[in-house]
C-alpha cells in the first residue's frame, strides 16, 4: 500500500470539504439551548458605525468563542476524569470476581481433601480390622510364647496404626475447619460482588455520559466556530458583511468543493477501473488516517458515502481535520475497509463505527466490538453501491470478497448464521465469522 493517491489537488478540496461538512454535521447534532444566545449578524451591522458599540461586540464575540472553549476544555477534563474513574471502577469489579472465585476453589479444595483423608483413615482401619486386630487381646491370654511374642508384635503395629489413623482424621478435621473458613470468606465477597458491580455499572453510565457531553460541547463548537470568527472579522475590518452574504459564501465553497470531489471521485473511479463494473477494483490504499478520512468526507460531498442514526461520520470528519478527539479515533484497517468499499461499489452506508466515541453502552454494552479496546475497530456496512447488504446476500458477499484479502489475519465478519442459512457460506483467507443479526455486514479486526 502506498500514498500515491492523495494528490495536492485532492488533499486542497477535501480540506474544503472536511471544514464545511463538519460544519452540517455537527450543527445537525449540537444541542439548541444555545442557539439563542449567538451574536446574530444583525447585532453586528449594528456596531459597526458606533465604535464602542463595535468595541462591545467584539468583545461579546470573544467572550462567546472564549466560552465554548471553555466548555470543551471542561467536557474533555471530565472525559478524562470519568474514563480513569470507570477504570478503577472495573479493576475493582475484575478484582473482586477473581477474589471470590480464588476463595469457592480454595475451600472446595479444602473440602475434597478433608472428604480423601476421612477415607483414607476407614479404609486402613477397615482392612486392620479384616487382617484380625480385632481379636488381639484374647489371642494373647491363649498363645504360646512364641505366638504371643508374635501377636505383642501385632499389638504394637495396631497401637502405631491407631495413632497414623487418628493423625489423619485430625488432618481431615483441620480440613474441614479451613474449608468452613474459607467458604465463609468466599461467600463474603460473593456478597460484596454486588456492590461492586453497581459501583461499576454507575461509572460506566458517568463516562458514557461525559463522553456525549464533550461530543456535543465539540460539536457545538464546530458548528459556530466559523461564523463567529468571521463576524470577528468583520467588525475588527470593518466589513459591513450581511448575514445573506455569509451564507451565500458558505454555499459557495460548499458547492466548489463538492465539484471537485465529484472531480477527484471520477478521476479515482477512472484509475481504479470504475468500480463493481469493472471487476472490483480497490488500488493501492493509504496507511495514513488523516489521508483515508479526507478520501472518506469527499465521497460524503460527493453523496456516495453517508451514515444512518446515530450517524457516526463525524469521527471520520474530526480525524480528516486532525483532530484527536479523546476516544474517538478509528483504526487505520477500518478506515481502509471502508475506502475500499466506496471505491469497489462507488458508494456504501455505514451505522456503527465507534460507540466509545458516541457513548453507546446499550446492548452489548462495553462488549460490542464497536467499544471494545477504545473503540473504532469494527464498522457495519448498511450497504454496498445501493443495494443493502444482509450478510448473506449478493452485495455482502461482493464485499467480504473484496475486504478478505486485505484485512489482517484472523479479523472478524459477522452474519456467519445468515450465509449458512442460505447456503453460501464462502471460504476465508484472513477472515473468521460469527453471529450476528442479518441486516447489516459486520467487520472488525479483532
Amino acid at each position: 500500500m502506498n500514498r500515491t493517491l492523495r494528490t495536492r489537488a485532492r488533499a486542497a478540496a477535501t480540506a474544503v470539504v472536511v471544514v464545511a461538512l463538519t460544519a452540517a454535521i455537527s450543527l445537525a447534532g449540537a444541542p439548541a439551548a444555545y442557539a439563542d444566545d449567538y451574536p446574530t449578524w444583525d447585532d453586528v451591522l449594528a456596531a459597526q458605525n458606533n465604535e464602542s458599540a463595535k468595541q462591545s461586540e467584539i468583545q461579546t464575540i470573544q467572550n462567546v468563542i472564549a466560552e465554548q472553549q471553555a466548555k470543551v476544555d471542561a467536557a474533555v477534563a471530565l472525559v478524562a476524569q470519568r474514563t480513569s474513574e470507570n477504570d478503577a471502577a472495573q479493576a475493582a469489579l475484575t478484582a473482586g470476581q477473581v477474589k471470590a472465585d480464588t476463595l469457592a476453589a480454595s475451600a472446595a479444595a479444602a473440602a475434597t481433601k478433608a472428604d480423601e483423608s476421612k477415607k483414607r483413615a476407614a479404609q486402613i482401619a477397615a482392612q486392620f480390622v479384616r487382617s484380625g486386630g480385632q481379636d488381639l487381646t484374647s489371642m494373647l491370654m491363649t498363645s504360646t510364647s512364641d505366638e504371643a511374642d508374635n501377636l505383642l508384635s501385632q499389638l504394637s503395629s495396631a497401637s502405631q496404626l491407631t495413632q497414623a489413623v487418628s493423625a489423619i482424621y485430625a488432618a481431615a478435621e483441620q480440613d474441614k475447619n479451613t474449608s468452613h473458613t474459607l467458604s465463609e470468606q468466599a461467600e463474603v465477597a460473593k456478597q460484596a460482588l454486588t456492590g461492586l458491580a453497581d459501583a461499576a455499572q454507575s461509572a460506566l453510565e458517568e463516562a458514557a455520559a461525559a463522553q456525549q457531553q464533550m461530543v456535543a460541547a465539540l460539536q457545538e463548537q464546530n458548528a459556530h466556530e466559523d461564523e463567529l470568527q468571521a463576524q470577528l472579522t468583520s467588525l475588527q475590518q470593518n466589513l459591513a458583511t450581511t448575514e445573506q452574504q455569509y451564507q451565500a459564501g458558505v454555499a459557495a465553497r460548499a458547492a466548489e468543493a463538492a465539484r471537485r470531489a465529484a472531480e477527484a471521485a471520477a478521476a479515482a473511479a477512472a484509475a481504479y477501473g470504475g468500480g463493481a463494473a469493472a471487476g472490483l477494483v480497490v488500488g493501492p490504499v493509504s496507511e495514513d488516517a488523516q489521508a483515508l478520512a479526507e478520501e472518506l468526507m469527499g465521497y460524503v460531498a460527493n453523496g456516495q458515502f453517508h451514515g444512518s442514526s446515530p450517524d457516526h461520520i463525524f469521527e471520520i470528519a474530526w480525524i480528516a481535520q486532525g483532530q484527536d478527539v479523546a476516544n474517538c479515533g478509528i483504526d487505520v484497517t477500518i478506515l481502509q475497509a471502508m475506502v475500499a468499499a466506496v471505491r469497489a461499489f462507488g458508494s456504501a452506508g455505514v451505522s456503527d463505527i465507534s460507540r466509545r466515541c458516541t457513548g453507546q453502552i446499550e446492548g452489548a454494552g462495553t462488549a460490542s466490538a464497536h467499544y471494545m479496546q477504545g473503540g473504532g475497530h469494527a464498522v457495519d456496512f448498511t450497504s454496498v453501491g445501493g443495494v443493502p447488504t444482509t450478510g448473506a446476500n449478493g452485495a455482502s458477499l461482493s464485499l467480504i470478497a473484496v475486504l478478505d484479502p486485505m484485512m489482517p489475519n484472523g479479523s472478524r465478519v459477522g452474519q456467519r448464521q445468515c450465509r449458512i442459512a442460505a447456503g453460501n457460506e464462502p471460504d476465508f483467507a484472513n477472515f473468521r465469522d460469527f453471529e450476528d443479526t442479518c441486516n447489516h455486514l459486520h467487520i472488525d479486526d479483532f
